[in-house]
C-alpha cells in the first residue's frame, strides 16, 4: 500500500485527497492508497477526515511524513517555501515531494535548495479550481478530465516522475509536461489575467457610488465574469508574488488593448469595432469547439497506448535520515 501525504487540506488537498481514496485500487496506477493529512488548521483536519479525504489525521508535520511513499505540499504559495524547509529534516529517504502551487519557477528553485538530495521532487499544478475556497468546497471528481501540469526537472530521478504521473492518473486528471518557466509564461496570460480582470471588474464597479443602483441590474454577464473574484485572496496575492514578469507582460498587452478599444469606440469606428468582436467571436468559438481542455500536442498524447501502472516496487519503505 503506498501512504500518500497531504500537507494542507483547503480545496484543492482535500479534493486531491477525497479523488485517491475513491479511486479503485484495481484500475489506479498507484493501486491501494492511504492518505495521511495534516493541516495546521485543526478543524480543517477534522472536517477534512469528516468529509473522507483522508484516512488520518496526522498532529504534526513529522508525523504526517513518517513512513509516507509520496508527500503533496498544498498550501498557498508562499507557504510552500516554509513547509519545504520545515520538512527538510523530516524527510524519509527516498520519498517522493511534489506540490499543486499555481506558479512553478520560484517553487521549484525552493525546491532545489530546501530538499535533501536524496528527496524526488516533481513539481506540479493541477489547472482545476473553483471559485469557493476550503475543504468544505472540496470535490472528489475536480480533476477528472483536467490538465495536470508536471514540472520535473533534469535532474528528478525516474522512479519520482512516475510515481507523480501516477498520483495525476489516480485522481482522473491528464499529465502534461512542461518546463516551469514557460508553464508560468502560459498561465499568466490563460489563468492569472483572468482572474485580475475579474477582480478589476468587481473593484471597479463596486467604488462607483452607483453600487447600489448598480447592483440589482447586474445579471449573467457580470456574474460569469467576476466569478474569479470570489477565489481564496491568499492564494491569488501569491500567484502575483510570485509569477510578476509573466503576469506583467500580459496585463501591459490588455491595458493596450483596452486604451485602442477605447479610442476605437470614442472614434466611432464601426468597422474597425465589428471586425474586433467578430475575430474574438470566432477564436473563442473555435476553441469551445476544439475541446477547450487540451493543450497543442496533446492529442497525439492521448491517442498513445495506455501507460502501465509504473513499476512501484521502486517506492521502498523509506529510511528515516539520521
Amino acid at each position: 500500500m503506498i501512504r500518500v501525504s497531504i500537507i494542507g487540506l483547503g480545496l484543492i488537498g482535500a479534493s486531491l485527497g477525497m479523488a485517491l481514496r475513491n479511486a479503485d485500487p484495481a484500475e489506479s496506477p498507484l493501486g491501494p492508497v492511504e492518505v495521511v493529512g495534516f493541516d495546521r488548521d485543526a478543524r480543517s483536519m477534522r472536517t477534512a477526515r469528516g468529509r473522507l479525504a483522508i484516512d488520518r489525521e496526522a498532529g504534526s508535520l513529522a508525523e504526517a511524513v513518517r513512513d509516507a511513499q509520496i508527500v503533496v505540499v498544498a498550501t498557498p504559495v508562499l507557504a510552500v517555501r516554509e513547509v519545504f524547509t520545515d520538512l527538510g529534516p523530516l524527510l524519509p529517504a527516498g520519498v517522493v515531494v511534489t506540490d499543486v502551487a499555481s506558479t512553478k519557477t520560484e517553487v521549484g528553485r525552493w525546491a532545489a535548495t530546501l530538499l535533501p538530495a536524496g528527496v524526488g521532487y516533481v513539481g506540479g499544478h493541477p489547472m482545476a479550481g473553483k471559485e469557493r475556497a476550503g475543504v468544505e468546497a472540496a470535490d472528489p471528481d475536480l480533476f477528472k478530465g483536467a490538465i495536470y501540469c508536471l514540472t520535473a526537472s533534469p535532474r528528478a530521478n525516474r522512479s519520482a516522475v512516475e510515481a507523480v504521473e501516477a498520483l495525476a492518473r489516480a485522481v482522473g486528471a491528464k499529465p502534461y509536461y512542461i518546463d516551469p518557466e514557460e508553464h508560468d509564461a502560459y498561465v499568466a496570460g490563460i489563468s492569472h489575467l483572468p482572474m485580475l480582470l475579474s477582480v478589476g471588474l468587481v473593484e471597479v464597479t463596486g467604488r462607483s457610488p452607483a453600487w447600489k443602483e448598480l447592483a440589482p441590474l447586474a445579471a449573467t454577464g457580470f456574474r460569469d465574469v467576476s466569478r474569479l473574484a470570489s477565489g481564496d485572496p491568499q492564494m491569488h496575492r501569491d500567484i502575483c508574488l510570485t509569477n510578476a514578469q509573466g503576469i506583467t507582460r500580459w496585463l501591459n498587452e490588455m491595458i493596450s488593448f483596452l486604451i485602442e478599444t477605447r479610442d476605437q469606440i470614442e472614434a466611432g469606428d464601426a468597422a474597425v469595432l465589428e471586425d474586433l468582436l467578430r475575430r474574438a467571436k470566432a477564436q473563442r468559438d473555435a476553441w469551445i469547439e476544439s475541446c477547450p481542455n487540451l493543450r497543442p500536442g496533446e492529442e497525439a498524447f492521448l491517442q498513445q497506448p495506455e501507460v502501465q501502472r509504473p513499476n512501484l516496487f521502486t517506492f521502498r519503505r523509506p529510511n528515516r535520515q539520521g
